[in-house]
């Protein structure tokens, strides 16, 4: 089959000539030795075909089209053709049939194709059916709100949206929403659930490094109050004749201020957020001409971080275990207490 000839058979990775005998996968069109098929009895990429994997080939007239097919539309990172998914944020790629070789490159971001693997709103149709879009709403100097339409390449508080979204990597249409919303607004007050469900752990998933540290060194303090005064209650003689009385106290407002810091997330830390971006992509801009120097850039620079996550626990988690076992005796009664 001369569509696959020069192309390699993913068993004895050998490249297929004119006068080979060669099946395709039914499932993802993969191309095989009907020997090495018979001898694997499966495809190769079986694990993978629930996820919509689609062979691409490596030579002829298809592989441009897969080679830009497998562009992100949202971040711009590079994947590995006939991906399904983007490696960096995660959203769907646009299949290689969807882009005939020798057409210009859909780039349109995720938030612009509207009702098209989940975007917010109904894709346009007619003309504008392909202009890039994100519907988002402002306020207009009478006070009446009024709706606009954001592209790629519009300005959202003086950062083009495509590089907003390629810094922010994950859920860039709830981030690029409220971005625009508080541009137009001046309002920074958005609730973030995440950030107040989660705390410190939600400013570490977004890379924001001193916001997370003093929020986690504040929560392990409240903690400590805690803990202190759970271990008073089990044994006030742990403490000698060291003063305790105002443990419970202390415990009360610790708890108070823990659940006031949980607010606080929830209802800045989207803004804090924006303005870090900001300042890093600036930065960017700065230093790093517009193309895919500056594209690489942002991805690395944005993003989010879950070993930042992993760790904040594992320290959250250690830290509390010393509390408790330097308790002694106490420590299986505030075990019991905790729900432990």
């Amino acid at each position: 089959m001369a569509r696959y000839t020069g192309n390699h058979c993913p068993v004895c990775e050998q490249a297929f000539t004119d006068e080979d005998d060669i099946v395709v996968c039914p499932d993802c069109g993969t191309p095989y030795h009907r020997a090495c098929w018979q001898k694997t009895g499966a495809c190769m990429h079986q694990s993978e075909h629930a996820a919509g994997f689609e062979w691409q080939p490596e030579f002829g007239p298809e592989a441009e089209a897969a080679a830009h097919a497998a562009v992100c539309p949202n971040c711009g990172t590079h994947n590995q053709p006939g991906s399904a998914r983007c490696a960096h944020c995660g959203v769907p790629l646009p299949s290689a049939q969807d882009q005939p070789a020798g057409q210009p490159e859909d780039s349109r971001p995720i938030y612009a194709r509207g009702g098209e693997s989940g975007g917010a709103y109904p894709p346009p149709t007619g003309p504008q059916r392909n202009a890039p879009r994100m519907e988002a709403y402002g306020a207009a100097p009478d006070g009446h709100a009024y709706r606009r339409e954001v592209g790629p390449d519009d300005a959202i508080d003086g950062i083009k949206a495509r590089d907003w979204a390629a810094f922010v990597g994950r859920s860039p249409v709830y981030y690029l929403m409220h971005f625009f919303r508080m541009s137009e607004t001046k309002q920074r007050v958005t609730f973030s659930f995440s950030a107040f469900f989660f705390g410190p752990a939600y400013l570490f998933y977004r890379k924001l490094w001193k916001e997370g540290i003093v929020t986690a060194v504040l929560m392990l303090f409240f903690t400590l109050i805690s803990t202190l005064d759970l271990i008073a209650y089990y044994d006030a003689d742990f403490f000698g004749t060291l003063p305790i009385g105002w443990l419970p106290y202390a415990s009360t407002i610790c708890y108070v201020g823990s659940w006031a810091l949980r607010v606080l997330l929830g209802l800045f830390a989207v803004s804090w957020y924006q303005k870090r971006a900001k300042a890093r992509i600036q930065n960017i801009y700065a230093h790093c001409p517009e193309g895919e120097a500056r594209t690489d850039a942002l991805l690395q620079a944005g993003g989010v971080s879950v070993p930042a996550v992993v760790i904040y626990f594992m320290v959250s988690l250690v830290f509390e275990l010393a509390l408790l076992y330097l308790s002694g005796p106490t420590f299986l009664g505030l075990m019991y207490e905790l729900g432990w």
